[in-house]
């Protein structure tokens, strides 16, 4: 696993991979895997700056971007600047120079009642 800063560069988004956890974090089954279209991309910059772009025409304004810290522990700490959530850390499951796997998960509510995570496994290549 690289330490460094490998992320930095453009990635198509290959698949997201939506994953239900019940409130233990255990799966609840296999989840879903979505398969993006190719203009879908994470582009990670070398001043610490991200933008998700997710439109045939990246000035189109359907895109996302924020900051990002690497931390010491193989994840990085997004920052959306769109967004009023908590930053999101996110784990680097697997990077070398043309593949990268991250994931992190969110709390939500199964039915609007039943407390959970849904965990998300984005699959990029350069």
């Amino acid at each position: 696993m690289q330490t460094s800063n490998g992320i930095t560069g453009k990635w198509n988004i290959i698949t997201v991979t939506v994953i239900p956890l019940d409130s233990s974090a255990s799966a609840i089954n296999s989840g879903t895997i979505y398969t993006e279209p190719p203009y879908y991309y994470f582009q990670f910059n070398a001043n610490n700056t991200w933008i998700e772009n997710l439109a045939p025409d990246a000035n189109s304004g359907i895109s996302e971007s924020g900051n990002y810290v690497l931390n010491a522990d193989n994840s990085f700490t997004l920052t959306n600047v769109n967004a009023a959530a908590n930053p999101v850390k996110c784990n680097i499951d697997s990077l070398t120079n043309a593949m990268f796997v991250f994931s992190f998960s969110r709390t939500t509510l199964f039915n609007g009642i039943t407390p959970g995570y849904l965990k998300y496994i984005f699959r990029l290549k350069k």
